[in-house]
């Protein structure tokens, strides 16, 4: 009776196991692959996990993260280097980059100038898919406090994510919209 028990056991676990793992892989849209919002999001590979070939360009050293993930028309994402004041600040375009966990941003190339006028809409990250509406001053402040990592003035439910924001222009070339890219 007893080898009967390790192997329903056995059974019981690869199940739970193989349930487990298949919860892990890609889901499909169900807006057909369109997002609704200025957010890229990274889908996992059909392989998440698996230690394969870097794909080409992605600069994962053997990390398979996928297809590198697009950002949505009219949305840039930006690595914040420079805090001039209130309403000025530099940034250079951030790129994917995969790594063991998923795609992050870095900046790359020459820093650009951008003005922050006094009506954008900015969004700070509070989880993971969580944002809060702020106002420029609070944006601002949060933007300076994160680039001298003061955790003073970052406070909960706030915290540091790179620096790295996505951003709309208007046709000036303003921001009209900052929002803050959470990650782990």
């Amino acid at each position: 009776m007893r080898p009967y028990r390790h192997v329903i056991g056995t059974i019981a676990l690869v199940a739970a196991l193989g349930g487990g793992l298949a919860a892990c892989g890609p889901q499909e849209d169900a807006a057909g692959g369109s997002s609704s919002g200025p957010s890229a999001v990274a889908k996992p590979s059909a392989s998440a996990g698996a230690s394969k070939t870097d794909p080409a360009g992605s600069g994962g050293g053997g990390n398979d993260c996928g297809k590198p993930p697009t950002p949505p028309a009219g949305v840039k994402i930006v690595q914040v280097g420079l805090h001039r004041d209130i309403g000025v600040f530099e940034a250079m375009d951030a790129q994917p980059k995969c790594t063991s966990n998923d795609w992050i941003y870095h900046g790359e190339g020459e820093p650009k100038g951008y003005k922050l006028p006094a009506g954008v809409k900015g969004e700070l990250a509070t989880g993971p898919g969580k944002f809060q509406a702020v106002n420029r001053e609070e944006l601002s402040k949060h933007i300076d406090g994160c680039l001298r990592e003061d955790y003073n003035v970052v406070k909960q439910p706030y915290s540091c994510y790179g620096n790295v924001y996505e951003i709309t222009l208007d046709s000036k070339g303003e921001v009209q919209t900052m929002r803050e890219r959470w990650s782990v």
